[in-house]
Formats: structure tokens, C-alpha cells, sequence
């Protein structure tokens, strides 16, 4: 099973070499002159000063002086969200991005893919903002291989949009944020999410790894239900996504309430984009929420929660669930990203 899944996730990437059921490895995209290396950003977390934040930094051919997009996963995926395509021979965000001249940094957040493994309960959205925020000063000076960063956007997905907020409003570091898969409201799936989690020690994904305790993944068989629109996706993809599944933490799972808090998104004093799935089932169409029908919809039901200098804008991505990035029509969505970036940190 594992073997097969590797070779699935291989084939599906186009981008990524692939070493292991659980460890990405840097490569070169299939994007002519484009090229990706593996990043390392020692992170301090408190009580833990030996953290570690792994990354594949890609870089189009050429410097157009495009700023950088730090790309953050939600919960129980790592930096393979963004460099999985939701087809054969389709693009994913890192290789579209990189064909646009747009250069990515996709993180594995605290906890997840290649980066260090710290306590559950010392992985929260502030410190996990807090290590987001020591990568961001990293790559503006320099520190790292692959230059000095002068523009950084975020990119978040779900809790990485969480993380995104609570960064770009404690710090005021980052010059935009995309804010996808995340509103402001409760969809009617989402307060089973975490119902329908195990210890990922329990999971055959997980067989023979050693995570620790306090460490989650979703129970087999149920993120079809929660992340996908069936009309709009592959169950070849959804079984890849289950195949290559990522973790989420206790502290993260008691923290992430407090990040949709307005006070957050209202101290963020850069522009946004917000951007959902139609059907998204973790934040769309429930009694606490409100059809995602269209751009405007997301504008008026979110412009409260923001400040005038967040300059809000509003994607919808028709027919699609929560994981964007993985459904059949994602380049919609990757080129509705791509616009906005263009039009507000030109080159």
C-alpha cells in the first residue's frame, strides 16, 4: 500500500521527487528554468529551543522581482498541499505559480513533513505564528540560501490561514495575506471535525513512525466527506490525500477558536484575499454561516471582521469543497490568486 502510494504520488506531482510515504524531498518542477531546493530555518519555540522549519523554496526562472509567497497548509496536511496537482498532467499552486514568475516558499508548518517534531501542547497558533514570523526575518535578511526576500506574502489554507492572521497581526511583517479555506463562520461540518480524529499513532499511515503524543490525523475513510466536493474532484486524488495524510496537534486543536477572534483579522493592516470553495462544508451553508455563492457574498459577510487597510477581496471557487487546491478545476483558483498578487505587488 505504501509502495503504491508513493508511486501514485509521483506520478501525480510532476513536481516533487518523492522518497517516502512521509517525507517530500526537493526537486526541480517540470516548469522550464525553474528550480527548488530544500530550506531549513532553525526556529525557537517556547520550551523547546531546538525546533526546526522545513520548506521547498522554488524559484522561476529568472528574477522579476515578483514578491515571495510563504505557503501554510492546514491541519492534517503538510507542504504537499501545494505541490500536488488535483489531475494527472495538471498543474499544482507551486508549478502554476512558478510558470507565472511567481517564487514560493511551501512550509511544512511545526510538527508536520520535515520539520522537527516539538511537544503537542507547545504547538499553538501563536507559537506556530511565532516560528512563521523567525522564517519571515530569515528570509528578509538573507540567512537562508536563495537570497533576501524585500515582499513576502502569506499564504495560508484552513489553520495555515489561521496561523497566517495571527502572524501578519502580532507582527506586521508580511506585506498581504490569502486567506483561503477560512471565514469567519461555522459550516455544518466543522464541529465533527475533530470527532472524527484518532492518535496518529493509531493510523496505518503512520505505521512503524514514531509520533509523538498529542499528535492527530483523521480516522480512515472520512476526508472525502470533509474536504472534497464529489462532483468536482478525483477519488484517485482522494486516495492520495489519505495515503500521505499529515497530523494535527492537541495544542493547535484547543487554539484554533481563538484565531478567528475579530481582534486578530482587524489588527491585520495589509491587504487580503479571502478565498473559499462553494461547497465548502467546513465554513459554507450551515446555520452559523451563509451560502458561498460569489465573491460579493464573502465581501459582505466578511468586510467586518477586516480594516479598511486590509483592502478585502472575495474568491469563490464554484463547486468546490475545502481543499481548493485539489479539485478538478483548481487553476480557476490559481489563476484567481495570481491576479490579485499582480495587481498589488506588481513587478
Amino acid at each position: 500500500m505504501a509502495a503504491r502510494a508513493v508511486t501514485v504520488l509521483a506520478v501525480l506531482s510532476g513536481c516533487l521527487a518523492v522518497v517516502s510515504a512521509g517525507s517530500p524531498a526537493g526537486g526541480s518542477p517540470a516548469v522550464p528554468g525553474a528550480a527548488c531546493s530544500r530550506a531549513r530555518f532553525p526556529v525557537t519555540l517556547v520550551g523547546d529551543a531546538s525546533a526546526q522549519v522545513s520548506g521547498l523554496l522554488c524559484r522561476p526562472a529568472g528574477d522579476r522581482g515578483r514578491p515571495l509567497q510563504v505557503l501554510l497548509s492546514g491541519a492534517t496536511y503538510d507542504s504537499r498541499y501545494w505541490l500536488l496537482p488535483s489531475a494527472p498532467g495538471k498543474p499544482s499552486y507551486v508549478g502554476w505559480m512558478l510558470a507565472h514568475g511567481q517564487p514560493v516558499l511551501a512550509v511544512d508548518r511545526p510538527g508536520t513533513g520535515a520539520s522537527g517534531r516539538p511537544a503537542a501542547d507547545l504547538l499553538t497558533m501563536t507559537s506556530e505564528a511565532d516560528a512563521v514570523h523567525q522564517v519571515v526575518g530569515q528570509l528578509r535578511s538573507g540567512a537562508v540560501p536563495g537570497g533576501r526576500f524585500g515582499r513576502i506574502v502569506l499564504v495560508g489554507h484552513s489553520v495555515g490561514t489561521s496561523v497566517a492572521l495571527v502572524e501578519a497581526a502580532a507582527h506586521h511583517d508580511v506585506d498581504g495575506v490569502v486567506a483561503s479555506g477560512f471565514l469567519h463562520s461555522y459550516g455544518p461540518r466543522l464541529g465533527t471535525l475533530f470527532g472524527d480524529m484518532h492518535p496518529a499513532a493509531d493510523d496505518p499511515r503512520f505505521a512503524g513512525a514514531t509520533e509523538p503524543p498529542g499528535y492527530l490525523t483523521t480516522v480512515p475513510g472520512v476526508r472525502a466527506g470533509y474536504f472534497y466536493d464529489a462532483a468536482d474532484s478525483s477519488p484517485l486524488v482522494i486516495g492520495v490525500d489519505e495515503a500521505t495524510k499529515s497530523t494535527v496537534t492537541t495544542g493547535e486543536e484547543s487554539t484554533i477558536p481563538a484565531a478567528a477572534d475579530p481582534a486578530v483579522s482587524k489588527a491585520v493592516s495589509v491587504p487580503v484575499l479571502a478565498a473559499v470553495g462553494e461547497n465548502d462544508q467546513l465554513f459554507c451553508g450551515g446555520p452559523l454561516s451563509f451560502p458561498c455563492t460569489d465573491s460579493g457574498a464573502i465581501i459582505r459577510n466578511e468586510q467586518s471582521f477586516y480594516s479598511p487597510a486590509a483592502q478585502l477581496e472575495g474568491y469563490v471557487l464554484p463547486g468546490a469543497g475545502h481543499v481548493l487546491n485539489l479539485h478538478d478545476n483548481s487553476t480557476q483558483w490559481f489563476t484567481a490568486a495570481n491576479g490579485w498578487l499582480n495587481r498589488h505587488f506588481p513587478a
